[in-house]
């Protein structure tokens, strides 16, 4: 098959799926990803390998929409109201799996050291790495699902909020472990200025090209009637391509950048109603469904026996922490007892970001 041929053939199978999901009463993603997942070349030889990798880029954009529609959802005055609730819970559900994980990791190296044969210092560092990984969290999941359930109300305020603050968070804690790492295995004396402007350079240079590009959006918006839509999602959709170029083209963090975009709109445009109405409307349907069957395709599990303990050791002790932390957090802040019980299930999404600081 050739590659539009493949395309269409997995967005009629990846909806059908969803569509069989949401008839039993299950998300329509779990639909989305199991096609995704069967029709992987590493699955069924099928669809070509250089497809997954042609396709790459569908990704990309779509997680920029997708952090663009998570921007979209925090109103500060909606926020305000659950600030101190963000802050521990974002606080408290980062570090908890990192310690969790780091700890965890140590202790597999040192009791069953043929489960991962490095010396002290490489099993230090691959704990580290690991427990920085285990702080972000992917909005695209609990977003999909909050829309498709309609889910408003405190709880969904403070887990959109906290997603939107981890991921920041998890960019930095991922940075300095990697200058600490370069520190102890002596590739570089400590941390230098170089150092320091690596590690805030893609979260500063991101949070300012989303500045801006709202701004510009905004200006656009004001100039172009009302009543066509069509030009509307034009500019949206030129904008957060845009968005996503220049990430790419000046190495900056592509989420925390349509992120910003998205908070600046909901909070300083008179037509954010309408903006995010057009998203919801008409394209975020289909940004899913691509992101999720394209996810899919990337699983290899032809890879997951030979790591499955260390898998397994990861995925649980990351959902422990994430509950440990977010509970921890809404105690200390005194939330309601919904938040407290309800906060951390959205939490365990993990993908995007993650994969880009992976690679």
């Amino acid at each position: 098959m050739n590659d539009f041929l493949e395309l269409g053939f997995l967005l009629v199978v990846g909806y059908m799926a969803g569509w069989l999901c949401h008839k039993i009463r299950l998300p329509k993603i779990i639909g989305y990803i199991a096609a995704g997942i069967v029709f992987s070349p590493h699955t069924i030889p099928l669809i070509d390998y250089d497809f997954v990798i042609y396709t790459e880029p569908l990704i990309e954009l779509s997680i920029a929409f997708i952090a663009f529609e998570v921007g979209g959802a925090l109103k500060w005055s909606r926020i305000k109201k659950h600030e101190k609730e963000i802050v521990y819970i974002t606080l408290l559900a980062s570090f908890v799996p990192f310690i969790f994980i780091f700890s965890g990791i140590l202790l597999l190296g040192l009791l069953v050291p043929a489960q991962l044969p490095f010396s002290i210092v490489i099993l230090l560092l691959l704990a580290m790495q690991l427990g920085a990984l285990a702080s972000s969290t992917a909005p695209a999941a609990t977003l999909a699902i909050m829309h498709e359930y309609k889910a408003k109300g405190k709880v969904t305020d403070t887990i959109l909020g906290v997603v939107s603050l981890d991921d920041t968070l998890g960019i930095i804690l991922f940075s300095l472990v990697i200058n600490i790492e370069m520190f102890l295995i002596g590739s570089q004396p400590g941390l230098t200025v170089p150092a320091f402007f690596l590690l805030f350079y893609p979260i500063g240079g991101a949070l300012a090209l989303g500045i801006c590009l709202a701004y510009l959006m905004m200006v656009t918006f004001h100039l172009l009637p009302k009543k066509e839509e069509g030009q509307w999602i034009v500019v949206i959709v030129s904008l957060i391509v845009i968005c996503v170029g220049v990430c790419k083209w000046l190495h900056l963090d592509t989420l925390l950048a349509a992120m910003t975009m998205g908070i600046i709109i909901v909070n300083r445009s008179k037509y954010h109603h309408h903006i995010f109405r057009i998203i919801e409307r008409y394209t975020e349907e289909l940004i899913f469904l691509f992101f999720f069957i394209l996810s899919g395709l990337h699983l290899n599990i032809t890879t997951i026996p030979q790591a499955l303990p260390l898998i397994l050791l990861f995925v649980i002790l990351r959902i422990l922490g994430k509950y440990t932390g977010a509970w921890w957090g809404g105690k200390l802040a005194k939330s309601d007892a919904s938040i407290i019980k309800h906060t951390a299930g959205g939490l365990i999404p993990q993908a995007g970001i993650v994969i880009g600081l992976v690679l």
